[in-house]
């Protein structure tokens, strides 16, 4: 005869099938999210691409910058077709970079809060969208400085350091930073607490005006 489960195995089964649906669903939100920004990202430079090209002024000059980086890339209707393709790569790259670290550092919290909850369901029901500011730092200031790392490591690689004065430019805004390996990391640093501290305040001001509509919702 076979003994029905106690309530603390069947409570931890739950908390198991749980945990596991929810990393399903970040993995389904992170190639959501990476399939959402790389369409946006590559049909806005497509459709920017095709409007400098059609206007030719001088924006069509600086726009063709970006040839530096994404190889193939011109202000013509073929540059936009591969401006379309990179920005795609490019923008589903950053949106699924951005979502999972973000997960990653704000899910093991929500487990805590939401699945070991006596009252799961509640919480699920009467609760507040929140951001949670290191989580959001984090995952954009990683970003942005790993971009900033690969833009000007592939300048100094491809010989044209000298030849990037707009490039230069920045270090008007990042001390530290110069167009060569020791400078983009300084710059790469720069960037990250910058974006980090912007994230942190943006995160500050959302959740004050999110906890006041909980508050005042709640009655």
């Amino acid at each position: 005869m076979t003994r029905a489960p106690s309530e603390s195995t069947r409570r931890t089964d739950s908390l198991s099938r749980d945990e596991h649906l929810l990393k399903k669903a970040i993995r389904l939100n992170t190639t959501l999210l990476g399939s959402i920004c790389g369409c946006l990202t590559g049909l806005i430079l497509f459709a920017i691409t095709l409007w400098a090209y059609a206007l030719k002024g001088d924006q069509s000059s600086y726009l063709g910058l970006l040839g530096i980086f994404l190889p193939g890339y011109s202000v013509s209707p073929l540059g936009a077709l591969v401006g379309l393709f990179w920005g795609g790569v490019i923008g589903a790259a950053m949106g699924a970079w951005t979502y999972w670290v973000y997960a990653r550092n704000a899910g093991p919290r929500l487990v805590d809060y939401v699945l070991r909850s006596d009252r799961a369901q509640q919480v699920i029901e009467h609760s507040v969208l929140r951001l949670d500011g290191n989580a959001l730092g984090i995952a954009l200031g990683s970003l942005l400085g790993v971009q900033l790392l690969i833009t000007t490591n592939s300048l100094v690689l491809r010989g044209t350091a000298a030849e990037s004065p707009h490039a230069a430019l920045l270090a008007h805004y990042l001390p530290g930073y110069s167009v060569s390996p020791a400078g983009s990391l300084i710059g790469a640093f720069d960037v990250f607490v910058i974006a980090y501290l912007f994230s942190r305040l943006l995160a500050w001001g959302y959740n004050q005006i999110a906890d006041h509509r909980y508050h005042r919702l709640r009655g």
